[in-house]
């Protein structure tokens, strides 16, 4: 039961992760988009590129936490802290 219950987590936690990295270029880009700088502002409008990134804010948080406290309960485990 409870390797079944580790496997999961450890599959959360690696997709979550791509997420993460995803969300957080996207964040990326948009908070260039706005500023204007090294050309991003001629992807992706100011308007646009601002409504994206405040709608991402949350999700990066999101997956932040999610991806983080299942690698600090491993990290535990792995410890034994956590048995």
């Amino acid at each position: 039961m409870v390797k079944h219950l580790n496997v999961r987590l450890l599959r959360i936690s690696r997709i979550s992760a791509w997420v993460l990295l995803v969300l957080i270029i996207l964040y990326i880009i948009t908070g260039f988009s706005m500023t204007g700088r090294y050309g991003f502002s001629k992807l992706i409008s100011i308007s646009t590129a601002t409504l994206i990134h405040d709608n991402l804010c949350v999700l990066v948080i999101i997956f932040f936490l999610l991806h983080a406290g299942i690698s600090v309960y491993f990290a535990l485990k792995r410890w034994g802290v956590i048995k």
